[in-house]
């Protein structure tokens, strides 16, 4: 019986990559997802990673126009994101951005399904739905955007953790860093909680990740090498990008909120409000219990919490990850209709907002943050 579930979910995972290669899907190439692809591309030409000049270059000879008509982002990811999904360069853009849809679609319904596992197959399947249709998460899809390793990092590691699974820790941890702006506190959090826990599954982990960890820095020489320097230039060239400096698109709440005073907003400014509330959420976290600080989902949905909070640079596909506390926050004891409904307004607000007020509306993604926070202190009040 086991045999034919496994053979039957490849079959499935065989057939839908298949439609997605020969389907005309309209997923558009040239938006994010370009980034991702020229960068692989130019890696299977002898280009370093961060060696932006060499890509464009690159791009304007396929395209048959001057360099100067090329505007190519640099790269601002670690080189293993690179060379983990170098096999898409070896198809065409339209169709490696078909398959890049269908991976970030898998990646979303492992999530959904790892954190889920003692509820019915119902409710899971009905989650997952709502997770596509969540605003953030159709925004990351159609521009193929790369939120969704982090998301399934997070899962798998609350998944790891309450099955003490040490190579699943390795490999959640892994996933964490493909965006470190938007893992990293998750990761940190993580270890604090790992070793808080202690015992044999503890010091197994570790034995894991410390070799996976240095595998991963080892391997970012093959991509550039000297990829810590020109990693370091290529984030200081990325904030170099106009709008990026002035964050014209950020959704990020030390964006908005100066924002709503017509105050000038800029990353130095967003950068210094965003330190104030991590300095409150360490506040709060640091009060909590031993006990508390060992349940791995409480622990992740606040590091989430804390990031799309406090971060600056945030855009709206990264509000993608409140799907982890969206979820906790289902478990939580004692469900009451009034916060059955305010998870409601939670999830439906950035749609509403979109819908009314266009990119004005921003400001509701960090809203539903906030709510969530709120419900989380509620649901799970501190043992002290």
């Amino acid at each position: 019986m086991m045999r034919l579930s496994w053979l039957a979910s490849v079959s499935l995972l065989f057939l839908l990559g298949l439609i997605l290669l020969c389907a005309p899907l309209p997923i558009p190439p040239y938006l994010d997802f370009q980034v991702l692809y020229h960068a692989d591309m130019g890696l299977l030409r002898g280009i370093p990673l961060y060696d932006r000049a060499a890509q464009v270059q690159m791009v304007a000879r396929l395209a048959g126009v001057p360099p100067e008509k090329v505007f190519l982002l640099p790269f601002p990811y670690p080189p293993w994101y690179a060379l983990a999904t170098l096999p898409l360069a070896l198809l065409p853009i339209e169709v490696a951005a078909r398959l890049w849809f269908g991976v970030n679609l898998l990646l979303l319904f492992l999530s959904t399904w790892l954190l889920t596992p003692a509820w019915p197959r119902h409710r899971r399947l009905a989650l997952f739905l709502l997770a596509v249709l969540f605003v953030p998460a159709l925004g990351t899809l159609y521009v193929g955007q790369y939120t969704f390793p982090v998301l399934l990092g997070a899962c798998l590691w609350v998944y790891a953790m309450r099955r003490e699974r040490a190579g699943l820790i390795a490999l959640a941890a892994a996933l964490l860093t493909f965006k470190p702006h938007l893992g990293i506190l998750s990761l940190a959090m993580g270890l604090v909680s790992l070793y808080l826990r202690g015992g044999a599954f503890g010091r197994r982990a570790l034995k894991y990740m410390a070799p996976l960890g240095l595998l991963l820095l080892a391997s970012g020489f093959i991509a550039d090498r000297a990829w810590p320097v020109h990693y370091v230039h290529s984030l200081l060239a990325f904030r170099d990008v106009p709008g990026v400096f002035s964050c014209e698109l950020c959704a990020s709440l030390t964006v908005r909120l100066p924002a709503l005073f017509h105050a000038q907003t800029n990353l130095a400014l967003a950068s210094s409000i965003g330190l104030l509330i991590f300095l409150l959420f360490f506040l709060w976290w640091s009060a909590k219990s031993r006990s508390e600080w060992k349940h791995p989902a409480q622990t992740m949905a606040t590091s989430i919490l804390a990031t799309l909070l406090a971060s600056p640079y945030l855009l709206n596909y990264d509000f993608v990850l409140l799907l982890v506390p969206f979820a906790v926050l289902m478990e939580a004891p004692r469900p009451t209709p009034s916060r059955r409904l305010l998870l409601l307004l939670a999830y439906l607000l950035p749609a509403i907002s979109l819908a009314l007020w266009g990119r004005q509306g921003m400001l509701s993604l960090a809203f539903s943050a906030l709510v969530l926070l709120a419900m989380q202190a509620v649901s799970f009040p501190s043992a002290r």
